[in-house]
């Protein structure tokens, strides 16, 4: 059984709740919002980080992965993501001024930076290793986004990350048996919907609307991305809307199977 774990499940940071990181395995992460916590030491083996856009709640992580284990590391941590993406991480983030520009600063070895960047595009199926494979989709966010399904052994999974349309998502859940497990957002109670339309997240009842149009129902859903302030009244309002779903709410340390 393909397994992945969740170190980060929430929408945001709050004390016992970590934000958006998904643990593939020790060399590959998607997201990086919470991964010293869990990881600690393990964190200098993370060579990939396939991030779904650039909100702080799914990069924070990586200014302190070399900050933490620089004299660790022997590989470049490599940061994967769209174009858009990667340029806000080098402008806003990862920039002197934020943060150090460790794309410029060698590993202790001296033959390779600190920190690479690779460009990814949406529709490619792109190797992990020899069982795996990662591809991209376009996600609607406020800012350019992507979610990503990660197959293993012929078996997949899907996740979006933060997403107000699930048109996308969807499609390919439709048209891709392999797909077993979908985690999909739901960041607000209802009662918030004017800003959760506005920030571009779901409400359960949005989600539950959207998942009307899925065909199939052969695979496990996940919910991730609630704000932990809102936690008690967003499973209240899925299980009052989720209709023949049976959804699994995430929790930090969670381990998914596919």
């Amino acid at each position: 059984m393909n397994e992945i774990t969740i170190l980060g499940a929430y929408g945001t940071k709050s004390k016992g709740f970590g934000t958006s990181a998904f643990y593939l395995d020790e060399k590959n992460v998607i997201d990086a919002g919470n991964l010293l916590s869990p990881l600690e030491a393990g964190c200098a083996k993370i060579e990939n980080v396939y991030l779904t856009h650039s909100h702080l709640d799914h990069i924070c992580d990586i200014a302190y992965i070399i900050d933490n284990y620089f004299s660790y590391r022997h590989t470049s941590l490599n940061i994967v993501g769209l174009p858009q993406t990667l340029n806000a991480i080098q402008k806003h983030f990862l920039n002197n001024e934020i943060w150090p520009d460790f794309s410029h600063i060698p590993l202790d070895n001296g033959e390779t930076m600190s920190v690479t960047y690779q460009e990814i595009e949406c529709g490619i199926e792109y190797k992990i290793d020899e069982i795996s494979t990662i591809e991209a989709f376009a996600t609607d966010h406020t800012v350019p986004s992507c979610g990503y399904i990660y197959k293993k052994n012929g078996s997949a999974i899907l996740i979006t990350a933060d997403t107000y349309s699930l048109e996308s998502a969807i499609k390919l859940i439709d048209t891709r048996e392999e797909i077993r497990s979908v985690v999909l957002e739901c960041s607000f109670p209802c009662e918030m919907e004017p800003l959760a339309k506005e920030s571009k997240h779901l409400t359960p009842k949005l989600l539950f609307e959207k998942l009307q149009r899925v065909k199939r129902d052969d695979f496990t859903l996940y919910i991730n991305h609630i704000k932990p302030l809102y936690l008690e009244k967003i499973k209240e309002e899925i299980a009052q809307y989720r209709g023949k779903w049976e959804p699994n709410i995430l929790k930090d340390k969670e381990i998914l199977t596919f």
